[in-house]
């Protein structure tokens, strides 16, 4: 740890109420208005689903979507949202959304106190403030998926391990971290070892770092992590049969690894350059001495191994998404910290100031733009779901249909089962009740329908579309017909 300074009773306060200002920022970007916009992605919508069927039937062991098994993901963050749906009296947008946002708390909590102890308040403020004031980490804090809670349990398994190897911990840190990565494995598989051990492996490798040996020795914690982790898939093995993840291995691993379309090896570093933009700017700022405090110091080495090892292992994959980073974020805003306070003590006059304002310039811009702009912004997106919703409560128990497969966010908010059907099943089944969602133009072949109009949504998903909603056999009624 490094040696910092004494700080006069002036600078103590002024960092104190810095501390104060950047939470109570932090805290209005993360919750502020979380559950007044429908969902605005797929993913949001199908963790949404599932929470919602899973509630419904009773049973938390398979989830399913549209009726259908979905085994896509594991069920950690379903159950998150089924307790605080429970907590919260309902399924919606802000109770599936609040794990994120308690996610996304815990790690800004955990990264000041990883900042602190490494090297002083500022440099923890300054990470939380570079964790928050991030495109991507303030997105999916305020997102009903489960990158969030994912990132959250992987950086308190870093910082548990942090503390096993350089603080003198307890094995109970050790056995914590295990345990976190094996809740890890319950929210997003596998995968989630790429973020801790493989990199405290790297570490140990450079370094021979015996706590990081010991780390990576302890017995206990990997079957602690095991016994967790498995559960799941052996239940649902017991019950289902192992030949179930068949599909499951061929979609979710298989084609992303060495899948087609593969995108370009950089990748990533243009994700990270757009989320972390202006901050990352700092690292030309002396680099020969950054690289030698690394060098020199194995805890910011245990740092870049979190943030390089996930990088060059994620760039090998052929699908690549900025949010598969999202564990690292972290871990990469401790060392920007750790920079920009360095680069910080060494300058005066006008730059000194830029550093010193531009951090809580951008915190507030974003917690604006979240507390105001984005429903702006999105409207186009959003502006049809609560309009499907009350169209659709008119009309309970009637079967809802598509043509072709429906988009997900329409199935939650039609709160019903959505049959995707082709033209052809449409024209059989025009004479029996129904509800068909359509986009516009209506197929040729059932323009007779269009007098069937229950409702029209404009726009719908994208500024010039716009759906109709169309009554099936007795559902078409005269007093029923309604065309904005």
């Amino acid at each position: 740890m490094s040696a910092q300074p004494m700080k006069s009773n002036s600078e103590n306060r002024l960092l104190f109420w810095s501390t104060v200002l950047m939470a109570t920022l932090v805290l209005l970007l993360f919750f502020w208005g979380l559950g007044s916009l429908s969902f605005l992605s797929l993913n949001e919508a199908r963790r949404a689903i599932s929470a919602r069927e899973m509630h419904a039937s009773g049973q938390w062991l398979l989830p399913y979507m549209n009726g259908d098994l979905y085994l896509s993901k594991p069920p950690l963050f379903y159950w998150l949202e089924l307790i605080s749906s429970q907590l919260l009296g309902s399924v919606s947008e802000w109770s599936v959304r609040l794990p994120s946002a308690v996610f996304a708390t815990v790690c800004c909590l955990a990264v000041y106190r990883f900042g602190v102890k490494l090297a002083g308040r500022q440099v923890g403020m300054y990470a939380v403030i570079f964790l928050a004031a991030n495109a991507g980490f303030s997105l999916f804090a305020r997102r009903a998926e489960i990158e969030m809670a994912l990132t959250g349990m992987v950086f308190v398994a870093v910082y548990a391990a942090w503390q096993f190897l350089f603080q003198q911990g307890s094995r109970a840190w050790a056995l914590l971290s295990y345990a976190l990565l094996g809740f890890g494995l319950l929210t997003k598989g596998p995968v989630t070892l790429l973020w801790v051990i493989v990199p405290i492996l790297v570490y140990a490798l450079l370094t021979r770092d015996s706590r990081a040996k010991a780390y990576l020795s302890y017995i206990p914690g990997w079957l602690l992590m095991l016994a967790i982790g498995s559960s799941w898939y052996l239940a649902v093995s017991l019950k289902e049969g192992w030949g179930i993840w068949s599909a499951v291995l061929q979609e979710d691993i298989v084609k992303k690894i060495n899948g087609s379309g593969a995108e370009t090896w950089y990748a990533y570093l243009q994700y990270l350059a757009g989320d972390f933009f202006p901050f990352w700017l700092i690292l030309l700022v002396r680099p020969r001495q950054l690289w030698q405090d690394i060098r020199s110091n194995r805890e910011l080495m245990f740092l870049t191994c979190c943030c390089l090892v996930p990088l060059v292992l994620f760039s090998f994959f052929s699908e690549k998404h900025a949010k598969y980073l999202l564990p690292t974020y972290p871990a990469i805003v401790l060392l920007l910290a750790w920079q920009w306070a360095k680069v910080l003590a060494a300058i005066q006059g006008k730059w000194r100031h830029v550093l010193v304002w531009l951090p809580w310039i951008l915190l507030c811009g974003f917690v604006l733009f979240y507390s105001c702009f984005e429903a702006r912004v999105f409207a186009h997106r959003i502006k049809a779901f609560p309009e499907v919703d009350k169209a659709v409560a008119s009309y309970p128990g009637q079967p809802f249909y598509t043509i072709g497969s429906p988009d997900i966010r329409l199935v939650y908010y039609a709160g019903r089962h959505v049959t995707p059907l082709t033209i052809e099943q449409v024209q059989q089944r025009s004479a029996s009740p129904g509800l068909l969602f359509v986009t516009e133009p209506l197929p040729v072949a059932l323009e007779g329908l269009k007098s069937c109009t229950l409702a029209r949504f404009d726009p719908y998903l994208k500024r010039k579309r716009a759906a109709l909603l169309i009554g099936l056999g007795s559902t078409c009624q005269a007093e029923h017909l309604s065309v904005p």
